[in-house]
């Protein structure tokens, strides 16, 4: 599958915003103290990740390397 320059631009923007979400629900994750909290955090996390996947791999797909995650 081909990608065009924009649609390589689209979705490395669109994987860096996953990969801050992602990193925001783990942090508010590991700081809530309410369990059903907690848990709705870390579920949402891990649907992040599911969409961060993904992209890279249509990133991979088209000849690009996807943008590593945010430290």
């Amino acid at each position: 599958m081909e990608l065009s320059d924009q649609e390589k631009m689209i979705l490395e923007d669109r994987l860096k915003a996953e990969y801050l979400c992602m990193s925001k629900y783990k942090l508010y994750a590991d700081q809530a103290s309410d369990p059903q909290i907690k848990n709705a955090f870390s579920i949402v996390s891990d649907q992040e990740a599911q969409h961060v996947e993904i992209l890279r791999s249509l990133l991979e797909q088209g000849g690009f390397s996807p943008p590593e995650p945010l430290s």
